[in-house]
């Protein structure tokens, strides 16, 4: 099974537009700032009243030249009133977004900014443009590179790459490779440095966005993937690899149910290790001896189960899941039992398919 690429109705209504760009100072932005005893509560700008973001209150310590680890020992707003005295007239420039009501991250203000509805025309001019999604301040896209493999006992895949844009300009836009698993359409990216590029825009018209996305090659980062997708499926997973993704569960779905049957079905993939090992839980085996001890299962079946959830289950996972780190992590690094226990086994096309998980979102 493949993806087409979805047409231009297919895609969803455009964001550019709910982004604006506010030159402001550090003096005027605590005059923005209603607060109470804990916190900023609102930025007010020309009468509408904005939620601060996590983005927000990172940035504005970054500013500061501080840690964000800053608002452990002061609020928020001594934060900002400390940044005002310093430096009242710093020229910043302040992202909202009109149609969350949320203020995103504080910059420097550089000059005109470019204007993010021209990277999203780029991005949905572009023929092989998949999924177009914004959400915490960064827009995403992916695009088919139209190659692909097949795994052994596993599936055909389809490479992809994502790409990412700071709608505020926190950070730059970057690159990364991505799969495509044919036989249950699961996506997953490989957020590791050795399968992601950084770009650095050097206009505000969007054409140098335009030809470094059109000329985007990454062509030892594709035969590494396919390199270690490939070996996935040879390697039976250790004890420690699978406590590793049981812990990203634990930590990326709130609901307490959900939780509890992923584990479950999680244990099921592997065998059962807790029967094999003769322990109530896989913590109680020390850490070191983790690492030598086989499960039931193989790395690829880690992966898949990750990436089925990511991909078919996202509404229960919170919005920062670490689950998203998990498949880069691990193909960036030599597995545990590699070359030790070789897997015979094929994956199944589906983990979690036949669960009642509860409808709560995260």
């Amino acid at each position: 099974m493949t993806k087409d690429r979805q047409t231009e109705s297919a895609l969803p209504t455009r964001f550019g537009d709910r982004f604006e760009p506010i030159s402001t100072t550090p003096r005027q932005l605590a005059a923005m700032a209603t607060c109470d005893e804990e916190s900023i509560r609102t930025l007010t700008v020309d009468g509408v009243a904005f939620k601060p973001s996590t983005r927000f209150f990172k940035t504005l310590a970054a500013e500061m030249d501080v840690s964000y680890g800053v608002y452990a020992l002061f609020t928020p707003q001594e934060v900002l009133a400390r940044a005002a005295e310093r430096n009242p007239n710093l020229r910043l420039r302040l992202t909202v977004d009109t149609d969350a009501g949320t203020a995103l991250g504080v910059t420097p203000d550089k000059g005109p900014a470019m204007p993010i509805r021209f990277i999203e025309n780029v991005l949905r001019e572009d023929g092989r443009l998949n999924a177009l999604t914004y959400a915490d301040g960064l827009l995403s896209a992916m695009l088919d590179l139209g190659e692909g493999w097949n795994v052994n006992r596993d599936s055909a895949y389809r490479m992809h790459v994502r790409c990412r844009v700071p709608v505020d300009g926190v950070g730059m836009p970057d690159m990364s490779l991505s799969t495509w698993r044919q036989v249950c359409s699961n996506g997953a990216v490989a957020e590791s440095p050795m399968f992601r590029s950084k770009m650095e825009i050097k206009d505000n018209s969007g054409e140098h966005f335009r030809r470094l996305l059109a000329s985007f090659s990454n062509p030892l980062g594709v035969e590494q993937l396919e390199r270690r997708m490939c070996a996935a499926a040879e390697t039976k997973a250790s004890v420690g690899e699978l406590v590793l993704l049981e812990g990203l569960i634990r930590r990326s779905v709130s609901n307490t149910r959900n939780q509890l049957l992923l584990r479950e079905r999680l244990y099921e993939v592997a065998a059962n290790p807790c029967v094999r090992y003769g322990v109530t839980d896989l913590s109680n085996i020390g850490a070191k001896k983790r690492a030598l001890l086989p499960v039931g299962c193989s790395v690829s079946d880690l992966l898949n189960f990750a990436s089925e959830l990511t991909t078919h289950h996202r509404a229960m996972l919170k919005p920062s899941a670490p689950l998203e780190t998990f498949f880069g992590t691990l193909l960036g690094k030599g597995f545990d039992l590699e070359d030790l226990y070789p897997n015979a086994t094929r994956m199944a096309d589906f983990y979690l398919k036949d669960l009642d998980f509860s409808q709560e979102a995260a």
